[in-house]
């Protein structure tokens, strides 16, 4: 292992006692201020299902937690999650959703394009807050996208396999005996079982070994210092292969940890060969990015062992390093404790007997090991496990947010560790951590503090840019901006911003759904002959959304279905049926469906916006580009009409203009009420036509009162100001000219939260034609259990007999993630209890 030394002069200024502390303290000083500055985020997508068929819905529940100590687990901060659905093979992005968290859960759904061919797919699940860290950060699920029946295996590659070797504590150290961790995979990045022989610089064999579990196992052999060690290994049907064991240290530190011989502590032991004694030498546990435990150790001679108890430790992975006074890392160990569940989940439906179409009420309670109830918030899906392939040794909230998050790489069958009925899981689990590092921190990390984060947690949308004077020049101070966001069916939101001194904006915090036009204005304020006017002689670069690149992957957690299963007659039922069902699906889309006609329209689309007066204004005025240079409406009002009086601050606007029209009556406090504004024929307070960009206005229309006012009753007395924009206008012509100083774009929302659909027990007139062979029955990602761990739900059968198939994933209140799973059989008679 690299010998890593971490540079710390940097950390004294973290801490005003900096000069009375060793350097071990200034360590965990420094580790305490990356956990609270980066705080490691997780999310968590339960699907539905594990895989899909084509032309099916994606239903999913995000959960996210935040972790800034060791104590508590809180609910993400970061409000947008982005959900993307991505081929690989061919490195495009599918489709997006953005999901808005709240309290660390959100939901939504992705429905599958029509034309999407079948194959292996993958979930990818990301925040702002996670590009601090990479893709290691995000969350990612592969899965396969085919017909009903399907079997499927991984792509064909050449076979071919690679073998990693890993010694205990990271150094080969000539003289005394190494344990070595091993793990061979194939092309796929999965366990491949393997035999092999280590060989010296003479080619004698010194010690033979063979994989255990997915091609990982441990070795142990006493190398010599000026020997080269190379290792032949074979796989099954391949050739053997040689590869190089790695480098001999003459001298270095060794750390062994044994936490399988005894459940009740921890046996270590520590070996040096080094020609000078460390004076200072110290053994810390990291747990959730933190000094969990740390001790100075006694080496009077070459070794020493000792025991930690294991209760002084919580559940999860634990990160051993052993470090000199200096704080060089020497030798570092991975060990996992208490690999079990907080709690369980127990199920029972109301009765023992089921037909199909039968309603069924369950109930599900949430224990801890004690048999406590546990409050918590969860998601439920009920599948027909006749169509859906679940492997049961896959991934799970469980298994995500204590191991795959935690370790570096992708894992093969997860859920095997935490089987209590797999007797060797443990010791397997052990070889796993000598093979895959720690994913959430280096060493190398600490470095960050020098600076803050690159990107921040976000607290809502956002949409950024840059803003260049003509001809793409740098600006040379900063620029006001006016941000209109502007939803099909909706009023538009209106926000006030300010450039930095480069021009780069960035407006956060945002807030709404579906895809949304925004247009910028950005402009400053110059005085000239003491008048103030606004210059746009600026251009604007909106930016696109990030996406993180895609790159290949390896498939090591996805799980093969290599089983055809084409002449099982309950699929070949439900296969038939289905495309019986989209055929009619089509047919009575080419019978309704949309005739497109190329050509000019010969009559406008009557503009229902003016409709109350007949599209007669007693005055109007055509907003031209002679007029964007006026920053609000009130400025472009005041003396462009006969007995249309602005009275107020029409620069500052507090308070807001008042605008008498003549003829119109006198009102309110000091008798100024004044004219009533409409913005595109609704009601609209003058605030929000203060904010409305001048270079979006079409026109503006008067109406003088007790004349064609008159027709909105009171609110016309004192005349209206109607405002039209470009945007409401039916009949727009959408080949606008750029203009300086704005910029249009298309911006995606946040994704719109649908209920799963279940069909009605009596088909109603406008009810949807279908026979009911749905592979999701039911799928509700609101389930909530009380103080006593219990909740309830309801749901009907379809009208196939399938094994059902019942699975519940969610967090308690303290935010230990619970996974249960049950199953029962639908039949005319009975139903078979098959698991709890």
């Amino acid at each position: 292992m690299k010998r890593t030394f971490i540079f710390i002069a940097f950390f004294l200024l973290l801490s005003s006692k900096a000069f009375s502390q060793s350097n071990i303290e200034l360590l965990e000083t420094a580790l305490e201020n990356y956990a609270a500055v980066y705080p490691w985020e997780k999310i968590y997508l339960h699907t539905d299902k594990p895989n899909y068929f084509l032309n099916d819905t994606i239903w999913f529940k995000a959960y996210g937690t935040l972790e800034v100590d060791s104590k508590k687990i809180y609910p993400t901060l970061s409000v947008p999650l982005y959900v993307d659905l991505i081929d690989s093979r061919f490195d495009r992005n599918i489709k997006r959703a953005i999901v808005k968290m709240e309290e660390g859960r959100g939901m939504g759904d992705i429905v599958l394009p029509r034309d999407l061919e079948p194959g292996i797919y993958t979930l990818r699940a990301y925040t702002n807050w996670m590009h601090n860290f990479g893709e290691k950060a995000f969350f990612t699920k592969d899965i396969y996208i085919g017909e009903v029946g399907d079997g499927w295996n991984l792509p064909n590659f050449e076979p071919q396999f690679h073998i990693g070797f890993y010694p205990e504590g990271g150094n080969l150290v000539a003289g005394t005996e190494n344990l070595i961790g091993f793990k061979a995979t194939d092309e796929f990045g999965k366990g491949l079982d393997v035999t092999g022989v280590i060989l010296n610089s003479q080619g004698d064999q010194i010690q033979q070994f063979e994989s255990d579990y997915l091609g990982m196992g441990t070795v142990k052999f006493t190398p010599e210092k000026d020997q080269k060690y190379e290792v032949l290994v074979s796989a099954k049907n391949q050739t053997p292969k040689k590869f190089d064991l790695g480098v001999i240290a003459e001298e270095g530190h060794l750390l062994q940890i044994d936490g399988l011989s005894n459940d009740k502590q921890l046996d270590i032991k520590v070996f040096h060969n080094t020609s000078e004694l460390p004076r200072e030498l110290y053994l810390i546990a990291m747990h959730k990015g933190v000094v969990a435990w740390r001790d100075q150790i006694n080496l009077s001679g070459n070794e020493t062992s000792f025991t930690i108890p294991k209760d002084i430790f919580q559940s999860g992975l634990h990160k051993f390093s052993l470090m000199d006074g200096e704080t060089r890392i020497l030798a570092e160990r991975l060990v996992f404790l208490f690999p079990q569940q907080a709690g369980h989940a127990l199920f029972k439906t109301n009765k023992e007997t089921f037909q199909p179409k039968e309603q069924v009420q369950l109930d599900i309670q949430v224990q801890d090991l004690a048999g406590r109830g546990l409050s918590g918030d969860f998601s439920v899906s009920v599948l027909d496990g006749d169509q859906v392939f679940y492997p049961e040794k896959t991934q799970n909230i469980f298994t995500y947010f204590l191991l795959d998050s935690e370790v570096r790489g992708e894992i093969e069958n997860p859920a095997y560790y935490f089987d209590p009925n797999q007797k060797e899981a443990e010791r397997h689990l052990d070889n796993l951590l000598l093979t895959q590092g720690w994913r959430r921190f280096d060493w190398s990390d600490l470095a960050k503090l020098q600076s803050l984060p690159n990107f921040n947690i976000e607290p809502g949308l956002s949409v950024s840019g840059k803003v260049e004077g003509s001809g793409k020049r740098e600006i040379s101070e900063p620029k006001l901006l006016t941000l209109m966001v502007r939803h099909p069916f909706e009023e538009p939101m209106f926000y006030n911003g300010e450039t930095d001194s480069l021009g780069n904006f960035s407006f956060t915090g945002l807030d709404f759904e579906d895809s949304v036009t925004v247009f910028i204005q950005a402009f400053e304020v110059k005085e000239k002959r003491r008048r103030s006017r606004e210059v746009k002689e600026n251009e604007i670069r909106i930016l696109p959304p990030r996406i993180p690149f895609i790159g290949e992957r390896t498939y090591t957690s996805f799980s093969p279905n290599p089983d055809f299963r084409d002449e099982n007659d309950y699929l070949v039922t439900v296969r038939e049926t289905k495309s019986l069902m989209e055929q009619f699906q089509i047919n009575r889309e080419i019978e309704l469906g949309e005739v497109t006609i190329v050509g000019r329209r010969s009559q406008m689309i009557p503009d229902k916006r003016t409709i109350q007066y007949q599209d007669a204004p007693d005055a109007k005025l055509e907003i031209t580009e002679e007029f964007y240079y006026f920053s609000n409406v009130f400025q472009l009002l005041r003396g462009r009409f006969p007995g249309v009086d602005v009275r107020g601050d029409v620069i500052s606007l507090n308070p807001f203009p008042v605008v008498l029209i003549r003829g119109g009556r006198i009102t309110g406090a000091g008798g100024l009420a004044g004219a009533t504004f409409l913005l595109n024929g609704a009601p609209v307070q003058p605030e929000t036509l203060a904010a409305l960009p001048v270079p979006e206005i079409e026109r503006i229309d008067i109406l003088r009162g007790l004349s064609k006012g008159a027709v909105f009753g009171n609110d016309g007395g004192g005349g209206i100001v109607h405002v039209l924009t470009k945007s409401g206008n039916p009949n727009r012509d959408f080949t606008d000219e750029e203009v300086k100083g704005n910029a249009v774009s298309e911006v995606m929302g946040y994704s719109v939260v649908r209920e799963f659909y279940e069909p009605p027990v009596v088909p109603t007139i406008n009810s949807p034609f279908a026979v009911d062979y749905r592979s999701t029955i039911y799928w509700n990602p609101k389930v909530e259990t009380d103080q006593e761990g219990k909740g309830k739900i309801s749901f009907r059968l379809t009208e196939g007999s399938p094994m059902v198939r019942v699975i519940l994933e969610g967090l308690t209140e303290a935010g230990d993630p619970i996974f249960g799973m049950h199953t029962f059989q639908v039949s005319d008679t009975s139903i078979r209890q098959l698991s709890n």
